[in-house]
């Protein structure tokens, strides 16, 4: 009877709570909403395997054995990172996700059919709350800096995955409740479309090719897929129109008038779409309907891709000019406007993948250490723009955590790549492409409900718990990852204690409170530099700049400390040409680490003193 409840009720009430709190509340890649967030899922799956553990056919225990594996090598590179602090938050990252899939494998047996209605009503309910934040301004202010659609992610392109993911969804819910499934891909367009995301656009045609290709029954949706699609590029055409939509820096006043209209255009599109279900497309579209319209689109593809090739001169000439459109050299990224979605730039991926690549192959079997790469970046760079990942997660765990991290996460997707039920295979196939070009790993809202309904899908039914060391094995190794979750989390506490309390002058309580966050967190440096500035001890400076030798502002911290703090202008000179040797970048003109190198070097050597 336990056991009935624990699954009737708790492992599917708590996966859809995790799901939604991933995808509502995570805020983007926040480190203290995933501590929240992750502790949860830790919990109940501790809870879930102990009383009601899952079957695990023989392709879920590679799966598990490999993702366990995975988390267990992150957190050893610990011990060799460049920055040991980022690595274990990144361990964490992944321990999270690893958590959810443990969840997710309490739903085993579970028929997939209930999976996808539940990520329809999620998926529909997120639309249509990112859209929300256009309509209304006060929900996410920062639309009035920059107008790319991101609420409430913080990130475009995440958003427009989980768009192009919902589309095989939506046409097989449109099979059976064809509004339902109507609505989410006509939100799911107008989603992607004003995210401006070129790779999230592509995925969503993609998906849906794929997904009418692969289905019998393709004739029954097709009308509906174009109902949804036409009108849901026609409201987001008019909301590419209006600047109060589409505009950076627009006043909150036209984002108000702006967002009103939008918010009309977007109910009026939802009621235009159900009209043309109820009384224009009634039945399946007739095969050569279909056939016809494919060879238009077809024709227009390519006569657009043969005007392009002609105007550039050729086809030698369009293929060179493409090449290096997409290499883009530039110092700045692609701007945030709608007219990105026709650029084949790859906004300075391309160099980044060099620099991870290079990287990789300095350090091949160990790699950098989990959650590096935004160090690599400033120490291989050549521009001022930085990044914190490489843009693409196999390349990422490639120069992070080497050749043995990277084939952990291989045996991820081989176990994960298996036939199963065809629309959630294909949204999970989706969300694994777009992973090869960009930061997904940093996103427990897309990697959350990903890995927990891969463990709903590779799992079996419930087995009867055996003895009392399942149970225990759970409470240990759920205690283990709350640990390795709190202790960051409270250090960060105790920092931001430590700084208002040297913001109200009170040096004692302020010293205290670093030591807390030193002691939850003894890899993190700033800790140790407020520790510095308070006791005015070099040690700690130093001690910084030992844990992380290859970051430049441990360098630099510590000269400007000898130079300020301890008038030792020959130490600080060496300490911060090191830092400008590492990132020079670091010292841009008129910069404050650039009159302190400056004035180091002017204290030591007078000639070179400015005039």
């Amino acid at each position: 009877m336990r056991a009935a409840a624990v699954r009737g009720l708790l492992a599917p009430g708590a996966a859809a709570a995790l799901c939604f709190a991933a995808l509502f509340l995570s805020d983007g890649s926040s480190q203290s909403r995933l501590f929240w967030i992750g502790t949860a899922a830790i919990i109940v799956a501790a809870v879930g395997w102990a009383l009601t553990p899952p079957t695990l056919p023989r392709r879920a225990v590679v799966f598990f054995v490999a993702f366990a594996a995975f988390v267990v090598w992150e957190a050893a590179s610990i011990a060799w990172s460049i920055q040991p602090a980022r690595s274990w938050d990144y361990a964490n990252r992944s321990l999270v996700y690893l958590a959810f899939a443990a969840v997710g494998a309490l739903l085993g047996g579970v028929r997939p059919r209930r999976l996808a209605y539940s990520a329809a009503a999620l998926l529909g309910a997120l639309f249509a709350w990112a859209l929300a934040a256009k309509v209304i301004p006060a929900l996410y202010a920062d639309y009035g800096r920059l107008a790319r659609l991101r609420y409430p992610f913080g990130y475009w392109n995440e958003l427009a995955l989980l768009a192009a993911a919902s589309v095989p969804i939506g046409l097989w819910v449109a099979r059976r409740v064809r509004l339902a499934g109507a609505l989410l891909l006509y939100l799911a367009l107008v989603v992607v479309v004003l995210t401006y995301s070129r790779t999230g656009i592509v995925l969503a045609v993609v998906a849906a090719i794929a997904s009418l290709w692969l289905d019998d029954r393709r004739l029954e949706t097709v009308g509906v897929l174009a109902v949804a699609w036409i009108v849901g590029a026609a409201v987001a055409g008019l909301g590419l129109l209006l600047p109060g939509i589409s505009d950076d820096g627009q006043a909150h006043s036209v984002r108000v008038h702006d967002g009103l209209l939008f918010g009309l255009a977007v109910v009026a599109g939802a009621g235009v779409v159900a009209v043309a279900l109820r009384y224009v497309v009634t039945r399946a579209v007739s095969a050569s309907v279909v056939r016809g319209v494919a060879v238009v689109l077809a024709v227009l593809v390519v006569a657009a891709l043969g005007a392009s090739v002609v105007r550039a001169g050729g086809p030698g000439s369009w293929v060179s000019d493409r090449w290096h459109e997409f290499s883009n050299p530039v110092n700045a990224q692609l701007a945030n406007t709608p007219g990105r979605v026709v650029s084949t730039s790859s906004s300075n991926r391309w160099r980044w993948w060099q620099e991870a690549w290079n990287a990789f192959t300095g350090d091949p079997a160990q790699g950098t250490g989990a959650g590096t790469f935004g160090l690599t970046d400033r120490i291989r760079r050549d521009s001022p723009l930085a990044v914190v990942e490489p843009h693409s997660t196999p390349l990422q765990f490639l120069t992070e955590i080497g050749l043995i991290g990277f084939l952990l996460y291989g045996a991820l997707l081989v176990a994960i790549a298996r036939r199963t039920f065809l629309p959630l295979g294909l949204a999970i196939a989706v969300c694994v492409l777009h992973s090869f070009v960009d930061i997904d790993w940093d996103y427990v809202g897309v990697q959350g409900p990903l890995f927990l309904l891969v463990g709903a899908l590779i799992a079996g039914p419930p087995a009867r718990r055996r003895g009392w060391l399942p149970a225990v094995a759970a409470g240990v190794c759920a205690l283990a990852g709350v640990y390795s979750l709190a202790s960051p989390w409270l250090s960060v506490q105790r920092y931001n204690a430590a700084l208002d309390s040297a913001t109200s002058l009170n040096a004692l309580g302020a010293r205290d409170e670093a030591k807390a966050a030193h002691l939850f967190n003894p890899l993190a440096i700033e800790p140790l530099w407020l520790l510095g500035a308070l006791t005015q001890d070099p040690s700690y400076y130093e001690q910084a700049r030992d844990l992380e030798p290859k970051n430049p502002d441990t360098w630099y911290e510590l000269g400007a400390f000898e130079l300020h703090a301890l008038k030792r202008p020959r130490a600080a000179y060496r300490d911060l040409n090191h830092a400008y040797t590492l990132d020079n970048f670091l010292f841009a003109k008129r910069s404050t680490p650039g009159r302190d190198l400056d004035r180091a070097r002017c204290e030591i050597d007078p000639s070179t003193c400015p005039g």
